[in-house]
């Protein structure tokens, strides 16, 4: 087994098997998010072993990492949380009038949205106002990527879910929350993403991550790009007396080949994300 392993690090890092011992340090071999999803991914193919519910990122050395394959770790969690959008449509229904009104929505390009299959929507994102009205103007079911911060106690935690949000834990490589999205994918449903990973305040286009990017060529499937205008924070001169004015421009889709090679999926996820970038920024000027 930890022969395997050593194998699997090589091939996923592109390290000659040699240069790799049990007591390398899995950073040295992993230095980003992207290359701990390949790992994981690659575990996961090769053994039968998710490990969701694990951060690779607290395995010091490729032993460790071969230890837990050992242990053959349980992978009965669902991958999309019970529950995950179950009342979406109904608050939709209750809440979506209302905050097309208030926020003056104007939505452009929901026929670029594919009516069937996986499909990712990744937009730029400026306020908590982003989520509400991406879910109400894409013309089907978003399960979306939130900040774990967001799911504080039972209430706001069983609210975020059943409105179709599953957390992330930002400050680490979340390999569950990167499972829960592929998962997402895999039942031919649409998964929302912001490829900023944050709020940006100022209003200027953040560095773009290449997670996105990632999971699309990594399942072979559709991004729909979607600008949005006027949810952010506006000067005082700039803001109207009562509401918003609020903008959801979804864009042309951009097809994307399946892509198993985890080198050369790498290498493509840098020059998707670029393209990504300047298809959502065209969408908000």
């Amino acid at each position: 087994m930890d022969e395997a392993v050593l194998q699997l690090c090589a091939q996923v890092t592109d390290e000659p098997p040699g240069r790799i011992s049990l007591g390398t340090p899995l950073a040295d071999l992993a230095p980003d998010s992207l290359a701990y999803a390949e790992l994981a991914v690659a575990l996961d193919e090769r053994f039968g072993i998710r490990l969701a519910d694990t951060d690779l990122g607290a395995f010091r050395t490729v032993a460790d990492l071969a230890a837990t394959v050992r242990a053959e770790m349980r992978a009965d969690r669902p991958r999309i949380p019970a529950g995950t959008g179950k009342y979406q449509q109904a608050g939709k229904a209750l809440a979506g009038w209302f905050i097309r009104l208030y926020c003056r929505m104007k939505v452009r390009g929901s026929e670029h949205v594919p009516a069937a299959g996986p499909v990712i929507i990744a937009a730029n994102h400026r306020s908590m106002w982003d989520v509400p009205i991406h879910v109400i103007a894409c013309p089907r079911p978003v399960t979306f990527m939130a900040k774990k911060e967001l799911f504080k106690g039972p209430i706001l935690s069983w609210a975020w879910r059943v409105l179709g949000g599953f957390p992330v834990r930002r400050e680490i490589s979340d390999i569950r929350a990167i499972d829960t999205g592929l998962a997402v994918l895999e039942r031919g449903e649409v998964l929302g993403l912001y490829p900023e990973g944050r709020r940006s305040l100022s209003g200027e286009m953040l560095p773009f991550l290449k997670g996105a990017a990632w999971i699309a060529l990594r399942m072979g499937v559709t991004i729909v790009p979607c600008g949005l205008k006027g949810t952010g924070r506006r000067p005082p001169g700039g803001k109207p007396l009562i509401g918003k004015r609020v903008e959801v421009n979804f864009g042309p889709p951009l097809s994307i080949e399946r892509e198993d090679d985890p080198a050369v999926r790498k290498e493509k996820a840098e020059a998707l994300t670029a393209q990504l970038l300047a298809a959502i920024t065209a969408l908000t000027l």
